[in-house]
């Protein structure tokens, strides 16, 4: 297989990096950085709940469960709209 010429590699670069490429693509979402501050023992803690849960990180245990509860939270608005215009 040949190699792509410089100007081809810079052309993939640029096609890689707009977001709306990836938009196309199967079950990518677009994801950005957040930061929140922590108390370290609370840290540790889901460190050690993510080890034991077999999680990666404890990044992950906690990207997974605030989806969980932002779900939950969405159905229940959804759920009360529909209550209150009675459909």
């Amino acid at each position: 297989m040949k190699q792509p010429s410089k100007k081809e590699l810079e052309e993939l670069k640029k096609e890689a990096l707009q977001k709306e490429n990836w938009e196309k693509v199967e079950g990518f979402q677009a994801t950005r950085p957040t930061s929140i501050r922590l108390p370290d023992k609370m840290i540790h803690d889901l460190q050690y709940l993510a080890q034991i849960r077999g999680e990666k990180s404890y990044q992950k245990l906690l990207k997974n469960w605030v989806t969980e509860k932002v779900s939950y939270e969405m159905e229940l608005v959804s759920l009360a709209k529909k209550k209150k215009t009675g459909t």
